[in-house]
């Protein structure tokens, strides 16, 4: 008796919600059948002919860092901020004071991944400027989790802040 009042409730349920799954079908459908096609409330006109961004050229490093803003870098530093201090202070990643020109892996007191070693020798604008677009890609197993600032804008105003700290 206790299996047949267990089946029964499980029938019961599966009831209630295939019941439920058609009046929602029902009260929140558009049209009569499956597969028609509606007309758009709004069209959204986009330029599908001319010049996109992907067809701009790249500029090259010097002439973007010419026009960096550090003003700029201090608010996409925002970014860092929660890995990164730059007041002397290692917090989950190594402090940035003067890190424009120091060596790679050389804060003390810092255990650094060993991945960086990759990316040079020295954290030189340039250096800094590939690493910042694809941490992880730059240096294959770097324990930095951050994903990159695909703006090339974002990554010279950035260097050039950090830059600026230097003195």
């Amino acid at each position: 008796m206790t299996i047949t009042k267990a089946v029964g409730g499980v029938c019961g349920a599966l009831l209630i919600f295939l019941l439920g799954n058609w009046v929602a079908e029902s009260l929140y459908s558009v049209g009569g059948g499956h597969g028609e096609e509606h007309a758009a409330a709004y069209v959204i006109e986009t330029d599908s002919g001319g010049g996109s961004a992907e067809e701009e050229e790249p500029q090259d490093f010097e002439t973007l860092m010419a026009s960096a803003d550090a003003g700029a870098g201090e608010r996409v530093f925002g970014k860092c901020r929660a890995c990164h201090k730059i007041d002397g202070s290692n917090a989950t990643g190594p402090h940035l004071d003067g890190v424009v020109g120091r060596e790679i892996d050389a804060v003390d007191g810092f255990n650094y991944s060993g991945a960086l070693e990759q990316v040079g020798d020295v954290w030189s604008p340039e250096n800094l400027f590939h690493f910042l677009e694809n941490p992880r890609e730059s240096a294959p197993g770097t324990a930095m989790s951050f994903a990159g600032l695909k703006s090339a804008e974002d990554r010279v105003n950035l260097i050039a802040y950090l830059d600026s700290l230097d003195g």
